[in-house]
């Protein structure tokens, strides 16, 4: 499998993409003003104790306070040896404690960060866990490759810190392991040092770059290349391989015309990452759907037909859908619950070729997941390590007129809701006349045909009313923009009077006469004589009458 990782450095915004075979299977985002949290090491000072939740919160000098759970936190800290302790938060944490953690979850909408006490400082070969005891070994390497890195992992400790070996050291020799080793108790060191004394919340250790840290998690040998736009990133990447003893020829520096993404279309595929609903080969499709408590995802057969049988038709669907399901877990970084609506499939057997053929798939995803068979209503569900944001968070943010829901009201019923604010404000306000500034759907729609349904609310509210119309404003918009009596309402609602000279852009003919045109100022339609051969041009009119909803203009002399 060709594989490949191209890295778009810009001013404000780092942009890294993984592609196999040409296809983008994952994304990374680094903002300048919104980096990752995780991995980071403070002091912080717990602020409050939780006896109900089991856990604390804890001030880490960042805008949220974090969040500290029971099992995050080691029994033995500031506690006399062999005394008998209940794991509950209250007797372990006290407040105003100071207390060395670790990021492990970003702050996610109104949730602050999630922290451990149980400190790992992460290496390419080896994470050192200074409070942790033994030795880990990667499950994803064989039994003869385990047991060969144990015995080498043993003659390294010097003292009784935890290790874990990772998949990378697979075939890697003893100095590398014991230079990886060394690096690792050094910065362990530093960040004992930092943490001494402290006084006040303080970040004492933070974590590398998204690039490096790719460089160190993901790169191995099984990439074919590394593409980047800037020679700075070049020779970041350099540095740290050779500071590990990796030796990797296949750097390219891009110089191409397109943006380096746009090249190899994945701004494309980012763009894609954010729509709901994502279309199969076959012609049928997912619609995924994020909730607060979970993510839902329903597969559908779409407009694939097939001459086979239903039964046939359904699995083939399915068994598409699983491949399609776990690339965009990947590739949207989905975490948390996940529950998938597969089409019913009747017979068991089927189910089983589903379940397998999606379990084959997410062998690839480096995301710690936990996956269920089919409920008895054809379910699966499944928990997915949520870290991140994921690429909607980071990319996106909750729409202002929706809230987030995805469902707006329809014009019909703002209308409607418009009409019983007007009655309640005339039942309610002693002013004779009100000056009213609606979204331009919606004024239209108050107003009416020839203004029908603006007289029948004057007529039954018994005031003058004047509806402006404003494309700028949110289509649920309620604006009182004056109210008085009638002869004040009506000055305030003409944006200019007879005589004024204005500089208008001619929109479009007049309807009733094409030797004519219209402007339109503040919702105020403005008939220009003789504007129709003008249209798309700016022309210097004068103001010649003014009625309740629109004017009559001329053409001023060296315009005409």
């Amino acid at each position: 499998m060709h594989k490949e990782m191209l890295i778009n450095l810009d001013k404000n915004e780092t942009r890294v993409a993984i592609l196999e075979s040409k296809r983008v299977t994952q994304l990374y985002f680094e903002r300048k003003n919104k980096k990752s949290l995780v991995g980071n090491i403070y002091m912080g000072k717990v602020k409050n104790i939780l006896p109900s939740l089991n856990a604390a919160f804890v001030d880490i000098d960042e805008d949220k306070n974090a969040f500290l759970y029971i099992n995050e936190v080691g029994l033995d800290m500031d506690i006399d040896a062999g005394e008998d302790i209940p794991k509950k938060i209250q007797y372990v944490l006290k407040q105003n404690q100071m207390v060395m953690v670790q990021v492990t979850k970003d702050p996610m909408k109104t949730k602050g960060a999630r922290l451990t006490t149980f400190i790992s400082i992460p290496g390419r070969y080896i994470v050192l866990a200074p409070f942790n005891t033994g030795i880990g070994i990667s499950r994803k390497l064989n039994d003869r490759e385990r047991e060969n890195l144990k015995n080498l992992t043993e003659d390294l400790r010097s003292q009784d810190y935890g290790l874990i070996v990772r998949t990378a050291a697979r075939e890697i020799d003893k100095n590398k392991l014991k230079k990886d080793f060394k690096q690792l108790i050094k910065k362990w060191n530093y960040i004992k040092k930092k943490a001494s004394n402290p006084n006040k919340p303080k970040l004492i250790f933070s974590e590398h770059s998204l690039i490096i840290k790719l460089m160190r998690d993901v790169f191995s040998e099984e990439f074919d290349s590394i593409y980047v736009d800037k020679k700075v990133i070049k020779r970041e990447i350099i540095k740290y391989l050779n500071s590990i003893g990796v030796r990797f020829g296949n750097i390219v520096l891009y110089h191409g015309k397109e943006d380096l993404f746009e090249a190899f279309n994945v701004n494309e595929v980012i763009e894609s990452a954010l729509e709901r609903r994502v279309w199969l080969k076959s012609g049928g499709f997912i619609v995924i759907d994020y909730g607060e408590a979970m993510t839902s995802i329903d597969v559908n057969t779409g407009k694939y037909t097939s001459s086979k049988s239903s039964a046939q038709t359904i699995l083939r669907t399915n068994l598409e859908a699983a491949v399609t399901i776990t690339s965009q877990l990947r590739l949207r970084d989905i975490g948390g619950i996940i529950v998938i609506d597969f089409i019913d499939m009747a017979s068991g057997k089927d189910r089983n070729k589903v379940f397998n053929r999606f379990m084959q798939c997410l062998e690839n995803d480096r995301t710690k997941t936990e996956i269920l068979q089919f409920s008895k209503f054809g379910l699966m569900e499944m928990t997915r390590k949520n870290v991140s944001d994921g690429i909607l968070g980071t990319m996106c943010k909750t729409c202002s007129c929706c809230e987030g829901s995805g469902y707006v009201k329809s014009e019909e019923t703002i209308t409607l809701e418009v009409e019983r604010k007007i009655r309640k404000l005339a039942r309610e306000s002693n002013a004779k006349g009100f000056l009213i500034r609606l979204n331009t759907a919606i004024a239209s729609l108050v107003i009416g045909p020839g203004g029908k349904n603006l007289k029948h609310l004057e007529n039954i509210t018994k005031r003058y009313i004047d509806i402006q119309g404003d494309h700028k404003l949110p289509i649920n918009s309620f604006v009182i923009a004056a109210e008085g009596s009638v002869s004040d309402v009506k000055e305030a609602a003409r944006p200019f009077k007879a005589g004024d000279i204005l500089d208008l852009l001619v929109e479009e003919p007049y309807l009733y006469n094409k030797n004519d045109a219209i402007s339109r100022v503040n919702g105020f339609v403005v008939q220009i004589i003789e504007g129709g051969k003008h249209v798309g041009q700016r022309l210097k009119v004068e103001i010649k009458s003014v009625s309740r909803t629109s004017a009559i203009a001329e053409i001023c002399g060296k315009d005409k």
